[in-house]
């Protein structure tokens, strides 16, 4: 991976300069800093927000030159991240001076991406991606519309609400496989787990966003972004309590120490960064302090390839924790230089915190608690214990609130109040109960054994039902996996309302999806004679189907509605079909992913109250948000069924000419078209005589270089014009575009037009 990424670099520079364009494969940092301060005194005082303003750039070499400046963006960042941040500054640069392309908008959104955790400038690196958007949405730059929103949800995360990050991360990843933008498909997937995360989502949902980015990273043949994946699982399932013990990561599937033995120079570094950032995570969260120290210090001489990513979070606030943890038991010299570690660690907490207080206020608190520990202001640190604990509540942090309580417990330990110390631990429990971190409940419960027998207490977040531990994991767990393992929609529609009104004891189903944002009943189930019958229908719900005041109400609120006796008064008693219709037991779920309605889950029984117990609502709640997930990627799955379908009927139409390519040269498939277009036959083609390398004309063959470059390192070729020789000598001028199959570019697909 890294020569490829050094070979392509190579190549692109070599290309600018036959442009004029001389940058450095190692830029220094003074060459940086120039590059910076060159954009904001050619903004020369003008709000970023004018740019948009700028005309189209119409000079075909700048096009050609910013195009291939754009493709630095993968192979710089893993080979050198000086001009990983020296070339976006040059590409606005250019492009404030010459217009804008769509390479313009993708080094607006790079450009922001850095501004911020390079040059501490969160709210312009904000403004420059919400800028790159905006010139993809005025332009129709369509080809960087999923780059700039990965960009925009990076960038976004230091100053705005996580849910924003999170829109716009799925609507690159949405994007990304709409365009067949594959790379960005997958570094999306990726963040998407990444996102969750730190915003603490319940750990089961996460595992299963994880299980599907996995899939697709693999089948791309992406193997780098497939081990940062791999990496996440690990933390989630060593958390969850799935691993060999609480202090590994190693079970049946994983060997730890193998895994490790292969991060070497030929792996992502980044990849290689993440593994050791939540290696430092889960070793401070199981208690090994030492093992935590040491994956931080295998993460600190890569921070330089990592200052974009917002995992630098976890490497600031767990670095900090652990040595505090560490502090009274280290030797003067140690104590002396964590002491220093800890107040660099603070500010750069603190600034964060400052620039979006609601995502890193609680840590930075956390962080200066400890620290009063340590100072003995004892006084201080009560007040920031409970400063933290609240600020994680009131933003939703379930496992920052736990941890902060936990470390709460520790100090009022060590001081004698063992009442306020239970107190402390038992909300620790409950809160990693939330977050779904049966390991780590069970450590708690190891080292305080009064915690064993504490009851969980009611939260508002808590499930409709019982709690996780009441459930029949088995049921649960098959009922979830039977769903996840279909991506056909309808056999997905049909295999989640059989299942769904089998463990519920209902009599009726129905699912409501929201193509064209109505709801339509996607099926509809019924049971008798000892099974259930599943009806595709696709038909607009109606008043006569269910009661409409109980759809429009979960719709608005996103909340579930449970009637245990439908006949007795409430809410929803004058609705027609309640009355009608005599149904007595009735639930109705939203099916919600990350903020988005996806569909909606309703069951009656006509026959008995109360029929969906606890146990069993619990048990939807589990396939509710199983089903979100894989609604929504059948949809995605649908869509690209679809496309390649359409793609097929293009090919044997024969109105453009399109061939498949190796990278060497070779041409391995193409259409009438195509070989008609350049005169030949298929008897040529099959005997291998068709290259298009021999059908490039000399003066042709430095642009096809460059249209290389671009293919090898983002996979992709905007359309340009050349020629072909024909078979017989002559020549035809052709408009080509072409795209990689997979990471490793061996492959691609191009389309001709005479």
């Amino acid at each position: 991976m890294k020569s490829e990424n050094t070979e392509a670099v190579a190549t692109a520079l070599t290309c600018l300069r036959l442009f004029g364009i001389d940058l450095p494969a190692h830029p220094t940092w003074e060459q940086v800093q120039a590059e910076y301060e060159t954009v904001w005194q050619t903004l020369d005082g003008r709000p970023i927000e004018s740019l948009i303003d700028l005309p189209l750039m119409t000079d075909p070499e700048l096009q050609a030159a910013t195009q291939v400046l754009s493709v630095l963006a993968i192979p710089a960042h893993h080979t050198d991240f000086r001009l990983y941040c020296l070339f976006p500054y040059r590409l606005v640069n250019i492009s404030i001076q010459h217009g804008t392309c769509g390479a313009s908008a993708r080094g607006c959104g790079w450009l922001g991406m850095t501004l911020g955790p390079v040059f501490h400038r969160y709210g312009e690196g904000y403004r420059f991606t919400k800028l790159a958007c905006d010139l993809v949405e005025k332009h129709g730059f369509r080809a960087s519309q999923a780059k700039v929103y990965y960009a925009m949800g990076l960038a976004a995360i230091w100053t705005e609400p996580i849910t924003t990050a999170i829109d716009f991360n799925e609507a690159a990843f949405r994007t990304a496989i709409e365009t067949g933008d594959l790379s960005a498909a997958c570094f999306s997937s990726e963040q998407s787990v990444t996102n969750l995360l730190l915003r603490n989502d319940p750990l089961d949902a996460v595992w299963r966003e994880s299980e599907v980015g996995l899939d697709l990273v693999r089948r791309v043949g992406f193997r780098d972004v497939a081990g940062s994946i791999a990496s996440q699982q690990r933390f989630i399932a060593t958390m969850q309590g799935r691993t060999a013990t609480f202090s590994t990561f190693s079970d049946a599937q994983f060997d730890e120490a193998r895994f490790e033995a292969q991060l070497r120079g030929d792996r992502m570094t980044l990849m290689i960064w993440l593994y050791w950032n939540l290696k430092l995570k889960a070793r401070f969260l199981s208690g090994d302090y030492a093992e935590a120290l040491a994956a931080a210090d295998k993460v600190k001489p890569l921070l330089l390839t990592a200052v974009v990513p917002i995992q630098l979070l976890d490497y600031f606030y767990y670095t900090a924790l652990t040595v505090a943890a560490l502090y009274e038991n280290g030797s003067a010299d140690e104590q002396t230089r964590w002491r220093d570690l800890l107040i660099a660690h603070r500010e750069q907490l603190r600034e964060w915190a400052e620039n979006n207080p609601p995502t890193f206020g609680d840590k930075h608190v956390l962080v200066s608690a400890e620290i009063a520990r340590l100072e003995a202001r004892d006084a201080d640190a009560m007040r920031l214990y409970e400063q933290a604990i609240r600020g994680a509540r009131d933003h939703g942090f379930v496992q920052n609130e736990g941890l902060a309580h936990e470390l709460a417990a520790r100090f009022f330990t060590a001081r004698g109040f063992d009442t306020v110390a239970h107190a402390c631990l038992r909300e620790a429990r409950r809160c990693y109960l939330r977050w779904g971190a049966l390991g780590k409940v069970r450590q708690l419960e190891q080292f305080h054994s009064h915690l064993r027998d504490a009851p969980v207490p009611a939260s508002p977040t808590a499930t409709l039902g019982a709690p996780a531990e009441w459930l029949d994991v088995g049921t649960v767990l098959k009922a979830a996996q039977a769903v996840s393992g279909e991506i056909v929609l309808d056999e997905l529609v049909k295999t989640l309302l059989r299942i769904a009104v089998e463990h519920a004891g209902a009599g009726r189903g129905l699912l409501i999806l929201f193509p064209d944002d109505e709801p339509r009943i996607a099926a509809e189930a019924a049971t008798g004679r000892g099974h259930v019958e599943v009806t595709l229908r696709q038909t607009a719900a109606s008043p006569a189907d269910l009661p409409e005041s109980v759809l429009h109400y979960v719709i608005r609120t996103r909340e579930s509605v449970i009637l245990d006796d439908a006949l007795a008064q409430n809410p929803f008693s004058p609705d027609e079909y309640i009355r009608q219709k005599h149904a007595r037991s009735v639930i109705c779920l939203p099916l919600v992913k990350q903020a988005k309605l996806i569909g909606v889950l309703y069951l009656e029984n006509n026959l008995a109250s109360h029929v969906f117990t606890p146990a069993r609502i619990s048990v939807l709640e589990v396939l509710a948000s199983q089903a979100a997930i894989s609604l929504e990627n059948a949809r995605l799955y649908n869509d690209l069924r679809e496309r390649e379908a359409r793609i097929r009927r293009l090919v044997d139409a024969n109105i453009i000419g399109i061939f498949i390519f190796r990278r060497e040269g070779g041409i391995v498939e193409a259409n009438h078209a195509f070989l008609k277009m350049v005169g030949y036959d298929r008897e040529d083609l099959v005997a291998g005589r068709v290259r298009f390398t021999d059908l490039t004309p000399p003066e042709w063959r430095d642009r096809t270089a460059i249209a290389g470059a671009e293919i090898e390192v983002t996979g992709a070729v905007q359309p340009f014009e050349k020629e072909y020789f024909r078979k017989d000598g002559s020549r035809v001028p052709v408009l080509i575009g072409s795209a990689a199959f997979d990471e490793q570019r061996d492959q691609g697909v191009a389309f001709d037009r005479a």
